[in-house]
């Protein structure tokens, strides 16, 4: 609570001043949620989060002329887990809707840390996301069509053309909630988005710790003729973190956590499927010879078993290997 209240006075003495805002666009085919920082003579000043709808920008700090960071993710109502835009400054976040400055020690207040990259001088005024489909002015209609798609219709390509497959999904959805909108593709997006986040949220693997220490988790997961391994994320103690947000089907699913207890890292215990890790944020397809690869090994336990798309692992202090000496 006294960490909270003195984030709360940050809060108030840190955004004292008034300047014309920065803009960032989206041209992506997500829903994302955004943040920035900017350098002020009493440090980092950061805010977030500004969610902006695909073909969308929204204004988000001053278009000054000091450096600037930019984070931006997808919102969950995504299959296939978050993305992110990041680059490789750790600066500090909360969970939800934000704005300090000056923070340094994210830890001691309970909030997170991302990695945010510097824009260049030409993107402090304007700043765009894009994806590796480059969909510019078609990143609304593109947008329409991945939250039919993860809102369940049937729609098999992402291509920002409006077609005779994405109107009649979008009749669908509309007949499905009783509500026409016309042309109205704002509010058309936004129900859209409701009902992907209502579907999938409860999809994929969740991670509790339920610990009085934070804990750190990598997840495997099957894809193809192989197995994906990624990490991290880091739990605060009575946290959960959706690790995984496409539906489950079957025993795919592996679990490795270290529990960070000071300086010392405890391994989860009775781990019994080998995948390789590094100490550092990762993605690999390596399984075997870790160590020819820069990765380490490390056991994993298998999630518990998806009920309806979805599995949640909760971890406490008896799931956790002693303290070496």
């Amino acid at each position: 609570m006294l960490n909270r209240i003195i984030l709360a006075l940050v809060l108030m003495l840190g955004f004292g001043g008034v300047a014309q805002a920065g803009q960032v666009c989206n041209e992506t085919s997500f829903m994302v949620e955004a943040a920035k920082a900017w350098r002020t003579p009493s440090g980092l000043a950061v805010e977030g989060w500004a969610r902006i709808a695909p073909g969308g920008c929204a204004e988000i700090g001053p278009a000054t002329d000091t450096e600037q960071y930019l984070y931006a993710r997808t919102t969950r109502a995504y299959l296939g887990g978050v993305r992110e835009w990041r680059g490789s400054l750790d600066i500090c976040v909360d969970e939800a809707d934000f704005a300090f400055e000056g923070v340094a020690d994210c830890e001691t207040l309970g909030l997170e840390t991302r990695k945010f990259r510097q824009l260049t001088d030409a993107e402090r005024e304007s700043a765009v996301l894009v994806e590796v489909a480059d969909f510019g002015d078609r990143a609304e209609e593109a947008g329409l069509q991945r939250l039919l798609q993860s809102a369940g219709y049937d729609i098999n390509v992402i291509d920002g053309y409006a077609g005779r497959r994405t109107r009649r999904q979008v009749a669908a959805f509309e007949s499905d909630i009783g509500r026409s909108f016309g042309a109205d593709r704002s509010d058309l997006i936004q129900a859209l988005h409701e009902r992907a986040l209502e579907r999938n949220t409860s999809l994929g693997l969740q991670v509790c710790n339920d610990a009085n220490l934070p804990v750190g988790v990598a997840v495997a997961r099957a894809v193809g003729d192989g197995f994906e391994t990624r990490g991290w994320w880091r739990i605060a103690p009575g946290g959960c973190a959706q690790t995984l947000s496409a539906q489950l089907t079957g025993d795919e699913t592996y679990v490795y956590a270290q529990l960070i207890d000071g300086d010392a890292l405890r391994p989860l215990a009775s781990g019994t499927e080998a995948f390789c890790i590094t100490p550092a944020r990762f993605t690999s397809q390596t399984r075997g010879e870790c160590e020819a690869s820069g990765f380490q090994p490390a056991l994993f336990r298998a999630a518990p078993a998806a009920e309806n798309g979805g599995s949640v692992m909760r971890l406490d202090l008896d799931d956790f290997e002693e303290p070496l000496p």
